[in-house]
């Protein structure tokens, strides 16, 4: 694992998410270069990648504590 997907890791999902908020306005600008817009699709890619799976884990979780107390209730109806 390279450095820079170690120090994506280890961001918390909010950090994460405010991170590809600001990309996706730099890209929505239309004030970038190709290969800038190029390397910031990328590394928006790779932090829509963990923000997806720091979710999935905290639902699983959800579950997992949720279905020891109410077996019939699902996670995701917690969310809504």
């Amino acid at each position: 694992m390279d450095e820079a997907r170690e120090n994506l890791d280890n961001l918390e999902f909010e950090a994460a998410l405010a991170r590809l908020e600001e990309i996706v306005a730099e890209l929505e600008s239309g004030e970038l270069t190709l290969d800038q817009a190029v390397e910031k699709f990328q590394a928006g890619m790779a932090l829509k990648e963990l923000c997806e799976r720091k979710l999935t884990e905290a639902e699983a979780q959800i579950e997992e504590y949720v279905g020891e107390d109410e077996p019939e209730q699902e996670a995701e109806s917690l969310f809504k």
